[in-house]
C-alpha cells in the first residue's frame, strides 16, 4: 500500500480496532512522532507502543472518526473527531465514566508505504477538562 491517504486510513482503522501490532507495522523503523497531548516523551517506536497501550487501557472504546483529509505528494493532513469513555487511571487520576469528545488533527509524511513522521494536534484544553483535570492556565478577563 503506497497511496499515502490509504496508509493513513489503514492506520486509523488499526487504531479503532486497538490493534497495536498493526499500528506499529505502519510506522517506519526510524519513525518520529510528536503528540502535543502525549503524557510521555515519544522518542522511539517503543515509546509510541507504550503510549497506545496506556490510551487503550484507559479509554477502551476510543475511536477516531476522520472528518476531513487532504493529501499532497507523500504528505497527508487529516482531521478527526475523537470519542471514548474513560476507564481506570490516566496519569494518576481515575477517569472512569468520563466521556471525551474532542477534535484533533494529524500531519503525516509517508515513505514507501510507511509513516515516517507524525505530528498530532489536539484540543488539549477541552480534553483536559473532560477528563476532570484543572487546566494549566486559567485566565480571568
Amino acid at each position: 500500500m503506497n497511496d499515502p491517504k490509504e496508509v493513513v486510513k489503514a492506520f486509523v482503522a488499526a487504531h479503532n480496532r486497538h490493534d497495536i501490532e498493526a499500528l506499529m507495522g505502519y510506522l517506519s523503523e526510524d519513525s518520529k512522532m510528536l503528540d502535543v497531548a502525549a503524557p510521555i516523551p515519544l522518542n522511539s517506536k517503543a515509546d509510541v507502543r507504550k503510549l497506545y497501550e496506556m490510551i487503550f487501557k484507559s479509554l477502551p472504546d476510543i475511536r477516531f472518526e476522520i472528518t476531513g483529509m487532504i493529501s499532497e505528494g507523500n504528505q497527508v493532513f487529516a482531521a478527526f473527531r475523537t470519542t471514548g469513555k474513560g476507564k481506570g487511571d490516566w496519569m494518576g487520576k481515575d477517569i472512569s465514566g468520563k466521556p471525551i469528545d474532542v477534535h484533533e488533527a494529524v500531519h503525516m509524511v509517508i515513505e514507501n508505504g510507511q509513516i515516517k513522521n507524525t505530528m498530532f494536534y489536539s484540543d488539549s484544553a477541552t480534553l483536559t477538562k473532560q477528563l476532570g483535570y484543572q487546566t494549566a492556565v486559567s485566565a480571568k478577563w
